[in-house]
């Protein structure tokens, strides 16, 4: 999530809508609206609630940064490198990571009102801009790759070694990388930096908010969550159906690898399922205060759904640092992480050890000789 619009109260309590920051929204107030005492007490909870929004921010952010450097980690494993998931979960980790770190620098930035800090460049605010939208855009498409690989998996077997390649998941992701790059380029045409009476606002210019309101929802949430809840549908179904299959035509020993191979399967799956409900919640929220904003509804019914937005967005964080502590659920990868954290710790043999040498006098060797030899004469 990164832009959304501004709204600026006016006197009848309807909205004329700029487009601006997100988290705009979480700070509705303007000196043209009376409040009364119910709204003044709606803002003073809503304050407190902001501040316990960043603080659960930052946590968000150091645990998934932990926890997307360990997959980094588990990832060089000897075993994983000649299989095509890795190569997705590593571009996850980092774009991951990128979205975490500049939320929370967007965030705390806004808590502070030290957007002045940062966004008085214009050129600094493009290359914000474009950061953030690519990696939000680039993460929910990475979930879809990694899903897909795993439906040809399961669902076609044979072509496995065809299609899941780690060269063919390189190329995939590296062409999602260009294409969120590419659709972000249009935003950079028109961004505004506009200076306000505490701070300044970095946000696309009237002419691309159009085009940014449909990537932000159709793009960067809606299809990929979609793409992932079918793919992921059709291989719960093939597991279930494969597993009945086994248990009636199988011994148990000639089923014991298909079930080692379930049991690494689920994590991944598992990833796919809660990215969908991570980035749904938020979806349907941006997406219901973008309708009352455009269409100019009540203000209150907007500050209602602003207040709801916050633990979406965290929940929504969430996503960008999960892949490790669901990874670690398998024992397999427990094991797996084991190993590679034994193998790190293992002391390097000095190649410099000096090497014990004995000097031998040829012309003493010589002379023993030549007297055995007499000596047996």
């Amino acid at each position: 999530m990164s832009n959304m619009s501004m709204a600026s109260y006016e006197n009848d309590g309807t909205m004329s809508a700029s487009t601006t920051d997100n988290g705009a929204l979480l700070n509705v107030t303007s000196s043209n609206t009376e409040l009364n005492g119910t709204d003044r007490a709606i803002l003073l909870i809503f304050k407190d609630t902001y501040t316990a929004y960043l603080v659960l921010n930052v946590i968000a952010t150091a645990i998934g940064l932990i926890g997307n450097c360990m997959v980094l980690v588990l990832m060089r494993d000897v075993k994983l490198s000649l299989l095509s998931y890795p190569v997705y979960l590593r571009f996850l980790a980092v774009s991951d990571s990128t979205v975490l770190v500049t939320s929370c620098i967007h965030e705390s930035l806004r808590f502070f009102i030290s957007f002045y800090l940062l966004f008085s460049s214009l050129t600094f605010c493009n290359v914000w801009r474009a950061t953030r939208f690519t990696v939000g855009l680039l993460s929910p498409w990475l979930l879809a790759g990694l899903t897909l690989d795993r439906f040809f998996c399961v669902v076609f077997p044979l072509k496995r070694d065809q299609f899941c390649t780690p060269r063919k998941a390189t190329v995939v992701c590296s062409c999602l990388t260009s294409l969120s790059i590419a659709l972000t380029l249009p935003l950079l045409f028109d961004m505004k930096v506009v200076k306000g009476p505490q701070d300044v606002i970095c946000f696309p210019g009237d002419k691309v908010v159009g085009y940014y309101v449909f990537l932000r929802l159709l793009f960067n949430s809606l299809l990929p969550c979609l793409l992932i809840l079918v793919f992921t549908i059709v291989i719960i179904i093939h597991i279930q159906y494969s597993t009945i299959f086994r248990k009636r035509f199988t011994f148990t020993r000639s089923g014991s690898t298909d079930r080692t191979q379930d049991k690494s399967l689920r994590p991944l799956m598992l990833i796919s399922i809660l990215a969908f409900v991570t980035l749904l919640p938020s979806t349907i929220s941006e997406s219901v205060i973008l309708i009352l904003m455009t269409f100019k509804l009540n203000v209150k019914t907007l500050i209602f759904f602003s207040d709801l937005w916050p633990a979406f967005y965290i929940l929504y964080l969430i996503n960008f640092g999960q892949n490790f502590y669901i990874l670690m659920s398998s024992s397999n990868y427990r094991q797996i992480m084991k190993r590679t954290l034994n193998c790190s710790n293992v002391p390097k043999l000095n190649e410099n050890i000096p090497v014990a040498t004995i000097t031998v006098n040829v012309s003493d060797i010589s002379k023993g000789i030549t007297q055995s030899g007499t000596t047996l004469s």
